[in-house]
């Protein structure tokens, strides 16, 4: 029962709001609430028939429509019984056979004239009067709006609250008012009441359905007419408003109009019928054409009707003494008759010839002279503010002049409705970079602000809910929504998109403002909550500006629930602004937020309200930047330039360096405030900060001397059009310029994008972004196609941490330029890698050939030039002695120099002061970790400024005394851009550290422990997350080889700092207080772990360490191996200092053992879990792309290494070391082969036992883990040439490790075992001695027989042969020969065949061929082995593609098993590594027809190994006509991202290849066929130099 009232109570609640409904909701209740046929609701629908309709409709109505009787009865009756129709609708059901007439008198016989006429109706509305009444009863004069003070209004019990408004401003036409349905005008209908304040009447203009379209003209003018006379005669200015009701009092609902143009057109043409000759004039002057106000839904959507007003001004000056007798048109007689009207309270009263007549006429003088005392009081009383276009530019440049010079980095604009007329005065939103953009206009897309925004500028469109953090911090939500690269532009009410659009059909429609509070007002606030959270609003100075381009009235407003949520999360106005367009907008929006709290005084202070949208427009406009081009112009193909329009909104990754760059501005124009700007960008440059285009073009205009031109600037300029102009396999080159830090490499490389943007579209990259790839596709492909051709851009990449990263970056560009199908011949995009480096030379060797150098000395010449530029500095700045970074420079980096330039500075200096702090924990930051600076409101913070209340954010430098001269700002691009603050040069932050050492005693230690206990820099933000990650990486981050630095080092430099300058315990206490502040790093005690082992040999303090970092990172196989680590030295320490002074004793010995095993589980630990990590990342990298780590094999060569030491351990112990009898002994009970049988047993044996498993299992351990590392160096190269020299290092580490195993276990080889007499030894001993040979020789792997291909000894052909040699033994002498042998023996052959194909060690093809087979036969289904299949691979290829073998037609089978083993084995490495193709399929027959890299190398004897490296990188080798006439061109078909080889004619079979490099697939939209050739990978066929046919 409670079920059902509920349910009762939910239907009647939902059908008392129906006139809210919209024609979709009405379409909704036809079809599933009433069941009526789904054509008859659409006929409705098709006739917009809405809520507010619905009730109104008869059922005349409905059977006019075209909807049958039977239905229309259905649905009539259902709205009768639920209240849903209104009682004029009720009262029409029963006069349906009877019409009114216009002046509300039964007529029948007008009545049927009129249904003769054909009907034209003049307003479309359904109004609802009773009638529409003449005014010809001269003693009471009925409005139509008096009438229905009768009838029971047919919303009274549908809004028992009514919304609130003000009138539209009198006698305007410019604002953007609009009504909403329903609400109520703030005013009443009166008589004359100061004069000024209008009187008020409302007309419904009602029941026009049957009548004539001109009968309902004259009615509409003789309303107007009487009330404007009334209005002249009484002197009082007024308004008379139709389409407003009279009962509720004041209630909006808005008349349909077809065509304005009729009301206007019929307004001044009647007129002159209303008013005597002589004061047609005066009459014009006072009363305005008509006004139509917009009516909108109350949910702020378009209800297709409009209030008419009419203002009328009776202006002293033209009515003076005069009174006005009016013309009004009877509708019974058809003729005018005159009237002389005045207010008189409420209504109009006709006085002509009465009494009353000549009383008004003897008191025109009086009426007269108060309508004059009335205006100048007016005027007196008119708010005569400040200029309020300074005030509204002051507050929002924060009391600055320009927009270029504001104190605010960012905006967040909030508006609401928009009229269409004001959509023309809203240039200036481009000429501000709106942070975000909240939108409260459902129709702004269509016809509102952001229609406009969107002709110029580009913004990313989002709602509320896009905002919420679910996962992450703020920082990283921040980083995925993209903040700070472009504009957020957020509908907050829903949005009524335009067809085409990318919300066409979205869910987020506009709700009314009590549904808004109910739905959507949570989910803004907490966007709110998120864009004024401090990692968001600190990344710079934000100003919320409210634009109210129209009223808010209503206090449940959006608009203003928006504004007081700001103001709370912002604990104030100080950083809001409004402009509020219209009169009377401010003070009621001061009034509503008053009731909130907030005082009038203080807000009227951060309002502007007296200007129009016209002069707001102007104002901003003129205060833009005048540092722009008007204009920027992008080079094209051929000299051509085109123009850059908003797309480059869409390349915010990007800071493009246009053709025009920084010609055509404003500023230029004014010669004194150019000048002023040109010194003031000179002098930051020349100080220390980045270079500007302003810089290069000051020089390039004569307005400076020439730039500076490093020597080496031809060379890189040479380097960079060369190879623009050079034919290349890829699409992307990278040159790199290595320099030393603080040497001017970015200056230089600036320096080359500015000379070379009119060859070049020139861009640098400000961040990285998810879409970055795009984005540079977007700039190539800009204003061309592939008919024109594209101009190659050239991207500048600055301070990237390694070389990794450029090479990722490579490659997103080339998917995207693949993805976008663009062709190219020569490179799209060349990248000028510019990084830092301690050994730029070394560097530029790796890659010489693509690379230049840039070292902190200059040449004579250079010296000479920067002499002759100090001169022409002096010219313009007389004192240049503080330009640092300049005279640095000039003063070839003299130590000396900068030693005195920063004693002069610190002298003096109180070095308790928080200033003094600042700058040494900015020494530190900046002196080891170059790109670290300390975000401007953290030191304001930290130093209590607050630079808000003077509006000065320069403040800072200002407060640091004698310390501001070595201080710079910077910009910072830390997924949102902020300021911050740094020491000018690295060299003099070096400097200061060595100053506070020795002036103030302040060593390295002291400042980076309490750097580390300041609790105010690690609060949780934006910046301090920056901060956070600067300081970790200047305790735990290593110096390597490979990024630039001149050696590896153990430690982070300042932790090799402290340890060389002072005490150990100061590194130990750095980095326990570094693990106290940074509670979840696990590399801090990682690092201290690791300090303890190898620098003080403190190996119980390293084990706690090393185990407290395992607790905070389980799963890290680093970790893992430093734990490992701290057992092997603690095991090599003893090994070393002790076992060969003196015969170990059992407890010794059980010591040494239980560290090697400990070691050993920590190693296979590390080596699983870098396994597992290899594995996630590549699932991670297949979701986004990222930087694929190094896969760690760190564990591999510490047990190899620990396995080792322990046999050193064993070596010692009588037991195994009497005689090399007891050394056999050892060895085989180390593989396992043997139990240890002890004549004598004793303590030591006791302790063997204890540890017979891990001793047993040790040869096997060690052996899987060379194996590995074999297939690690030998299946993989690296992606990079830097880290191929790491790995080559690091394989010759492991290559002496198993020199020392061979010796131990296999210490023999096969030119011994031939040369020496074995016929008599039995064949099992034989076959024993050449097994441990070919393992002798690492050739019982597969890949330790490939690697011979690689190796350059001049023994290595003897080698191969003689494994050839020992294969063919162990295969045809053992009949148990193991499938890995006879896989071994096959690919000796091959490789054999490549290096030596004259050898007489060779086998015939056909037996390889026969041997494979059997092999195969032997292979289970489902088992994972990459060997046999990837020999089918190279010796089942067919010879001829028509004519196939049984053998070759399963070649698809064949490669489709390599490739899945190879995922399942090998997957883990592939992320981090690539696969060799160590065979190419040449032109020839049987082995003959595999050739290796080595081959094609000898083809190119003359050139440098450098040289030969660039061929094969740039992918140009396969250009050469002798690897042409050497290799064999296959051909294919593309299916998405594999090549497709077909073969077969009767039975065609397909084989898949993998293009190499996969971007080169779709180098156009409609490749089908491609040519390439073929190379073999251990992960499948590979193809390369990919063409299409």
């Amino acid at each position: 029962m409670e079920n059902a009232n509920t349910e009762k109570k939910e239907k009647l609640h939902f059908y008392q709001h129906a006139e809210t409904w919209t024609k979709e909701e009405v379409k909704q209740f036809l079809t599933e609430i009433l069941k009526i046929d789904q054509k008859y609701a659409e006929i409705l629908y098709d006739q917009d028939v809405t809520g507010s309709t619905l009730k109104l409709l008869t059922k005349k109505d409905l059977v006019e429509m075209g909807i049958p009787h039977g239905p229309a009865i259905q649905i009539i009756h259902f709205l009768k019984k639920h209240g849903i129709l209104t009682e004029s609708s009720n009262q029409a059901e029963g006069q349906e056979g009877s019409e009114q007439s216009i002046d509300g008198e039964d007529d029948e016989e007008i009545v049927k004239n009129e249904c003769k006429k054909k009907y034209r109706s003049f307003n479309s509305s359904i109004l609802q009067d009773s009638e529409l009444e003449s005014v010809e009863n001269k003693t009471a004069i009925k409005s139509a709006d008096e009438e229905n003070v009768s009838e029971k209004s047919p919303s009274s019990s549908q809004h028992p609250t009514r919304n609130i408004c003000m009138p539209h401003p009198f006698d305007n036409f410019s604002d953007g008012t609009r009504y909403i349905q329903h609400h109520i005008l703030n005013v009443a209908e009166t008589g004359p009441l100061n004069l000024i304040d209008p009187a008020h009447e409302f007309k419904l203009l009602s029941n026009t359905e049957n009548a004539l379209e001109e009968d309902i003209k004259m009615k509409f003018s003789n309303e107007v007419f009487r009330f404007a006379a009334a209005c002249m005669n009484s002197r009082t200015n007024g308004t008379i408003h139709f389409g407003i009701r009279d009962n509720p009092h004041g209630e909006i609902e808005g008349i349909k109009v077809t065509e304005k143009e009729a009301y206007i057109n019929h307004f001044n043409r009647y007129i002159e019928k209303y008013f005597d000759k002589q004061y047609i004039g005066d009459a014009k002057a006072c009363i305005r054409e008509p006004r139509f106000v917009e009516v909108l839904l109350p949910n702020e959507t378009l209800s297709d009707t409009f209030v008419i007003e009419i203002d009328v001004v009776p202006r002293h000056f033209i009515c003076n003494t005069k009174y006005f007798c009016t013309n009004i048109y009877e509708f019974k007689s058809k003729c005018f008759r005159k009237a002389v009207f005045i207010r008189d309270g409420a209504s109009s009263k006709n006085i002509k010839n009465t009494d009353e007549f000549e009383k008004f006429k003897c008191n025109l003088t009086l009426l007269a002279d108060s309508r004059k005392r009335a205006e100048e009081e007016y005027n007196l009383k008119q708010k005569k503010t400040m200029n309020e276009g300074l005030k509204l530019i002051s507050l929002l440049t924060g009391n600055r002049d320009m927009l270029d010079d504001c104190y605010y980095d960012y905006y967040i604009l909030v508006t609401n409705k928009c009229h269409p007329s004001q959509t023309s005065h809203l240039d200036f939103l481009q000429e501000i970079k709106w942070f975000a953009v909240l939108d409260f206009d459902p129709e702004s897309e269509k016809n509102g602000v952001f229609k406009t925004y969107q002709k110029t500028r580009n913004a990313k469109l989002c709602f509320p809910y896009h905002y919420e953090n679910k996962v992450g911090s703020v920082s990283e939500q921040a980083e995925k929504l993209n903040l700070h690269q472009e504009t957020n532009w957020i509908f907050c009410n829903g949005i009524i998109a335009e067809s085409g659009s990318d919300f066409k059909g979205n869910k987020e429609l506009p709700l009314d403002h009590a549904s808004w509070q109910r739905d959507r007002a949570a989910e803004v606030r907490k966007m709110i909550s998120f864009l004024s959270h401090k990692d968001v609003k600190q990344s710079g100075k934000f100003l919320i500006v409210f634009l109210l381009l129209s009223r808010v009235e209503d206090p449940l407003d959006p608009l203003a629930e928006t504004f007081v949520t700001f103001y709370q999360e912002l604990k104030g106005l100080e950083d809001m602004a409004c402009i509020c367009i219209g009169a009377g907008t401010d003070q009621r929006w001061k009034d509503l937020l008053h009731a909130r709290g907030i005082r009038e005084e203080a807000l009227s202070n951060k309002c502007v309200s007296n200007l129009t949208l016209e002069m707001v427009n102007g104002t901003i406009i003129k205060a833009k930047s005048v540092t722009q081009s008007s204009k920027r112009l992008l080079p094209s193909i051929g000299g051509s330039t085109i123009l850059l329009k908003k797309e480059e909104d869409f390349i915010a990754a990007l800071e493009i360096l246009c053709e025009n760059e920084c010609k055509d501005t404003e500023i230029e124009k004014d010669e004194e405030r150019f000048k002023k700007f040109m010194k003031e960008r000179e002098k930051d440059f020349y100080r220390g900060g980045r270079v500007t285009w302003w810089n290069f073009y000051f020089s390039s205009e004569n307005y400076t001397s020439v730039f500076v031109k490093r020597d080496r600037y031809e060379n890189l300029e040479q380097l960079i059009v060369s190879s623009a102009n050079s034919a290349n396999q890829s699409p992307v080159k990278i040159i790199n310029l290595y320099h030393h830090p603080g040497c001017g490499g970015t200056t230089l490389a600036m320096h080359i994008l500015w000379n070379l943007r009119k060859q070049f579209r020139c861009a640098v990259l400000k961040n990285k972004t998810s879409d970055f790839g795009t984005q540079v596709a977007t700039l190539i492909t800009y204003g061309a196609n592939k008919d024109s051709g594209y101009l190659a851009v050239l991207l500048l990449v600055d301070d990237f941490e390694d070389q990794e990263n450029v090479y990722l970056l490579q490659n997103e560009i080339q998917a995207a330029i693949t993805e976008k199908c663009i062709p190219y011949v020569n490179p799209l995009v060349i990248v000028l890698n510019c990084m830092r480096s301690q050994n730029p030379d070394e560097n530029a060797t790796i890659n010489c050939l693509n690379s230049i150098s840039l070292k902190q000395t200059l040449s004579e010449k250079e010296q000479r030039a920067f002499e002759q530029k100090l001169k022409d500095i002096e010219k313009m700045h007389p004192n240049p002695d503080n330009f640092y970074s300049f005279m640095i420079m000039k003063k070839n980096f003299d130590p000396k120099y900068i030693e005195k330039l920063v004693k002069n500075t610190l002298r003096d200096l109180n070095i308790n002061s928080k200033s003094a702090q600042l700058v040494y924990y900015l020494t530190l930051l900046n002196a080891y970790v170059r790109t670290s600076t300390l975000s401007i409101s953290l030191c304001e913070e930290f130093l209590g400024i607050n630079s808000r209340e003077t509006g000065n954010k320069d403040k800072l430098i200002e407060k640091m005394g004698i310390c501001s001269n070595i201080l710079m700002y910077t910009r910072v691009q830390e997924h949102m851009t902020y300021r911050g603050l740094r020491i000018i040069h690295t060299l003099i932050a070096q400097w200061c550290l060595t100053e506070f050492k020795l002036t103030y005693n302040l060593p390295k230690s002291e400042i980076t422990l309490r750097l580390l206990k300041e609790d105010l820099l690690y609060e949780n933000s934006l910046q301090q997350d920056k901060l956070t990650r600067d300081i970790i990486t200047l305790l735990i981050t290593r110096q390597r080889r490979e990024r630039g630095y001149e050696s590896d080092t153990w430690f982070s430099p300042l932790i090799e700092a402290i340890h060389k300058e002072e005490k150990y315990f100061n590194v130990e206490r750095v980095l326990k207080q570094a693990s106290t502040r940074f509670k979840k790093n696990s590399h801090i005690c990682q690092a201290l772990a690791r300090y303890c082992y190898i620098k003080e040999n403190e190996y119980d303090s390293a084990l706690f360490w090393a185990k407290e970092a395992k607790d905070r990172a389980p799963h890290s196989s680093y970790i893992s191996d430093t734990l490992g680590q701290v057992f092997k030295h603690k095991l090599r320490y003893q090994v070393e200092h002790k076992i060969k002074s003196a015969v170990l004793t059992a407890q010794e010995l059980d010591c040494l053992l239980d560290l090697a095993q400990n070691a050993s589980w920590a190693f296979r630990t590390s080596q699983h879990q870098a396994k597992n990590a290899a594995i996630e990342q590549n699932l991670q990298h297949q979701k986004r792309k990222r930087k694929f780590q190094n896969y760690n094999t760190l564990g591999y060569q510490g047990e190899i290494e620990t396995g080792l030491y322990i046999i050193d351990v064993l070596q010692h112990i009588p037991f195994f070391s009497k005689d090399s009898q007891c050394r056999k002994r050892m060895i085989t009970y180390l593989s396992g082969n043997s139990a240890l049988n002890l004549d004598s047993p004793s303590t030591e044996s006791e302790v063997l036992k204890h540890y017979s498993s891990f001793l047993k299992n040790l040869r096997s351990q060690l052996k899987r883990a060379f194996d590995f590392l074999e297939d690690y160096f030998v299946f993989f190269k690296t992606q990079t040439n830097e880290r191929e020299f790491v790995e080559a290092r690091m394989a010759e580490t492991v290559q002496e490790c198993f020199k020392k195993y061979t010796k131990i276990f296999c210490d023999s080889s096969v030119e011994q075992l031939r040369s020496q007499q074995v016929l008599g030894w039995p064949l099992s001993q034989k076959i024993e001695a050449y097994r441990k040979a070919v393992e002798a020789s690492k050739a019982d792997s597969f890949s330790g027989v490939l690697a011979y291909l690689y190796k350059n000894q001049r023994n290595a052909v003897r080698e191969i042969e003689d494994i050839v040699y020992a294969y063919a033994f162990l295969c045809e002498a053992n009949s148990q020969a193991t499938l890995k042998e006879k896989q071994n023996f096959i690919l000796a052959n091959v490789v054999l065949n490549c290096i030596k194909p004259e050898s007489t060690e060779l086998y015939h093809f056909e037996g390889l061929r026969s041997q494979l087979v059997s092999i195969l036969e032997k292979v289970e289904l489902n088992s994972y082995c990459v060997e046999p299949f990837f020999l089918a691979s190279l010796l089942f290829w067919p010879e001829n593609r028509k004519q196939l073998n049984e053998d070759s037609r399963k070649m698809d089978k064949y490669v489709r098993r390599l490739c899945e083993s190879f995922k399942e084995l090998y997957g883990a490495i592939g992320c981090s590594k690539q696969p060799v193709a160590h065979f190419y399929l040449a032109k020839g027959s049987g082995l003959n027809r595999f050739v290796h890299k080595r081959k094609i190398d000898q083809l190119f004897s003359s050139l440098s190994e450098q040289e030969l490296n660039d061929l094969w990188q740039n992918e140009n080798i396969w250009k050469e006509k002798v690897v042409h006439d050497l290799l064999l061109p296959l051909d294919g078909r593309v299916e998405g991202t594999v090549i497709y080889i077909n073969y077969g004619i009767n039975e065609p079979f397909r084989i898949p290849v993998k293009p190499v490099p996969s971007f080169l697939l779709n180098k156009g939209p409609n490749i089908q066929r491609v040519s390439f050739y073929l190379g073999f990978s251990i992960a499948g066929l590979l193809a390369y130099n990919v063409h299409s046919l």
